[in-house]
């Protein structure tokens, strides 16, 4: 699949995972979205810039970074830092599959009171992202 920012000047290739997409409500992703980021699991290792002049990455976390354009702005991923896991913002694909379905919130005891999604999935807390990816020693 392809994608690109909102501008063209950051545009990618990546293969991915599945179908399933995935909300985050942390508070980063809030205040770069003004609400939740819509996000969908990518194929380790597949996701491969063809334009990067302007790709920005941002170390959001012990365990974390964010990749954005550096010219117009738009959240394009977020990906562990050993590369292991990546997701990417849904809506920065150039043509969205058809069978993509709501199938998680994450960090869903941050999320405010005055939106909801419809519908039942599965939800993870902050302490449960944090232990997935930051595992205690």
């Amino acid at each position: 699949m392809k994608g690109q920012c909102v501008c063209g000047a950051t545009q990618f290739e990546l293969a991915l995972k599945n179908h399933a997409v995935n909300s985050c409500h942390c508070s980063i992703c809030r205040r770069q979205t003004s609400g939740v980021i819509m996000t969908i699991e990518v194929e380790p290792g597949s996701l491969h810039f063809v334009e990067q002049e302007h790709l920005g990455i941002y170390d959001s976390s012990a365990w974390g970074e964010r990749g954005f354009c550096k010219q117009c702005g738009t959240n394009l991923f977020w990906r562990s830092k050993d590369h292991s896991y990546t997701n990417i913002n849904a809506f920065a694909l150039n043509e969205q599959p058809q069978d993509l379905s709501l199938a998680m919130e994450i960090f869903i005891d941050n999320k405010p009171t005055f939106y909801a999604f419809e519908g039942q999935r599965k939800t993870m807390t902050e302490a449960d992202i944090v232990a997935m990816f930051n595992p205690a020693p």
